[in-house]
C-alpha cells in the first residue's frame, strides 16, 4: 500500500489483529474512566480530609525521615541550628558538604563570611583543589537552613535570600545550536538581568570558554556589576588577575585553597586560607604530567613568566593608591559586624576603642 512517497507493507491478518487491538484498548479506557468516576464520588465529601492528611504525612515524613532521621544518626556537635538576622552577614564556621563528608570521613571543613562590606568573595587555587565542592557546600548549607533544618557547621548566622544564582559547569546544547560559550553567557545574562540585593551568586569560572583577554574582561565585569548590586557573591576562578579588584575595590576579599608544592607536585589540603597565593605554574605542572612535551612546558614556562612579573607591579602599584580606602572598609566592616552582635555594651565600647586605635596606626603607617 502506497502512502505519497512511502510504502507501507501489512496482511489481512496484521490489520485483523491491529483493530481488535484498538477495540480492547478503546475498552480498557472506558472501564478505567467508569472505576475512577466512581472512587471519586465515594471520596468527593472526604476530598478536604484527605488531602489534609496528605499534608500532614508529607510534613511527618520530612521532620522525621528526613530532618530528624539525618540529625540523629551524626555524632553529637555535627550539626547545628542557624541563626537569622533581616539584613546581617552570612557566617559559617566550619561548614561541611552535607553529602560528601557521609562520603569521605575525613572531610575538610572551611568558613564562609559575607557582609555589607564585603559583599564579594573570589576564590582561586589549582584544579582539583576544592573550589567546586567549596561552591555547592555553601549552596547546600543556605538552602537546608531555610527550609528549616539543622546544617553541618559548627555555627551559621545569615540572612534569608530570595533566589540562589548559580553559573556552575561547562557544557554545549547542541539542540539549541548554542555552544558552551553562549550557553556560559545565556545563564550569566539571566543571572544580571534578574539579581537583586538579597540575592546569592554562585560563580565557577566565567569566562573561560573564550580567548583570555575577553574572558578576563567580562569576568572582571561582572563582578563590578554585582558588587554594585550589592548582591552576596561568592566567585571561583583561576584568572588570578581578578585578584587585583581586591587592591581597588575593598569590599572584595580573596581567598585560596592551601596547595604545597613538592618535588614538582601539588599536595592539595583543601583549606581555605585568607588572601591570594601564587602555585607558581601549577597548569604547568599538570601538562607535563598529562605528556606534553618539555620543550612545550619550558617555552609556556618563560611566557608565563614574564607575564607575571608585569601582574605584580601593576597590583602593587594599586595597593599603594587605595590604601586609605581599604583601611576605611575594613573598618566598616568590623561596626558592620558590632552592629549585628549580642555581646555585652563593656565589649563593644572596648571593641571600638580598639578599632579606633588601630585605624589611626594604620594611617600613619
Amino acid at each position: 500500500m502506497k502512502h505519497g512517497k512511502n510504502i507501507h507493507c501489512s496482511s489481512f491478518e496484521l490489520a485483523s489483529l491491529n483493530v481488535r487491538n484498538k477495540s480492547a484498548a478503546v475498552e480498557c479506557f472506558m472501564r478505567t474512566e467508569l472505576f475512577l468516576e466512581g472512587l471519586i464520588d465515594c471520596i468527593r465529601n472526604d476530598a478536604s480530609i484527605l488531602t489534609l492528611l496528605a499534608e500532614v504525612l508529607c510534613l511527618l515524613d520530612m521532620l522525621v525521615n528526613s530532618f530528624a532521621h539525618m540529625i540523629s544518626t551524626k555524632p553529637v556537635d555535627r550539626y547545628t541550628r542557624p541563626e537569622f538576622t533581616d539584613d546581617g552577614p552570612v557566617a559559617i564556621d566550619a561548614g561541611r558538604h552535607p553529602i560528601l563528608e557521609s562520603i569521605h570521613g575525613d572531610f575538610v571543613p572551611n568558613n564562609l563570611f559575607l557582609s555589607e562590606a564585603s559583599n564579594m568573595v573570589i576564590v582561586m587555587g589549582p584544579n582539583m583543589s576544592g573550589k567546586s565542592t567549596y561552591l555547592q557546600q555553601v549552596c547546600l548549607i543556605i538552602i537546608l537552613a531555610q527550609i528549616g533544618c539543622y546544617i553541618p557547621a559548627r555555627f551559621a548566622s545569615m540572612r534569608v535570600v530570595d533566589r540562589i544564582f548559580t553559573r556552575i559547569g561547562t557544557g554545549d546544547n547542541v539542540e539549541y545550536n548554542s555552544s558552551t560559550f553562549m550557553t556560559e553567557m545565556k545563564e550569566t545574562a539571566f543571572l544580571m538581568q534578574n539579581v537583586s540585593s538579597k540575592s546569592l551568586i554562585v560563580m565557577d569560572e566565567l569566562g573561560r570558554a573564550t580567548s583570555s583577554s575577553d574572558g578576563f574582561a567580562i569576568a572582571w565585569s561582572c563582578c563590578e556589576h554585582l558588587l554594585s548590586r550589592k548582591a552576596y557573591t561568592i566567585f571561583a576562578t583561576h584568572m588570578e588577575g581578578l585578584s587585583e579588584m581586591a587592591t581597588i575595590y575593598p569590599n572584595v576579599k580573596i581567598l585560596h585553597f592551601e596547595v604545597d608544592l613538592r618535588n614538582n607536585r601539588l599536595d592539595f589540603k583543601f583549606h581555605l586560607r585568607d588572601g591570594p597565593r601564587h602555585v607558581p605554574h601549577y597548569g604547568l605542572l599538570l601538562a607535563g604530567v598529562a605528556g606534553l612535551p618539555n620543550s612545550v612546558v619550558e617555552t609556556a614556562r618563560t611566557i608565563t613568566t614574564k607575564i607575571a612579573e608585569e601582574d605584580v607591579k601593576r597590583m602593587l602599584t594599586n595597593c599603594e593608591k587605595y590604601h586609605s580606602v581599604q583601611v576605611a572598609y575594613q573598618v566598616a566592616q568590623k561596626l558592620i559586624c558590632l552592629k549585628y552582635s549580642n555581646q555585652s555594651e563593656e565589649y563593644v565600647r572596648q571593641t571600638l576603642q580598639n578599632l579606633k586605635d588601630s585605624y589611626m596606626k594604620e594611617m600613619l603607617n
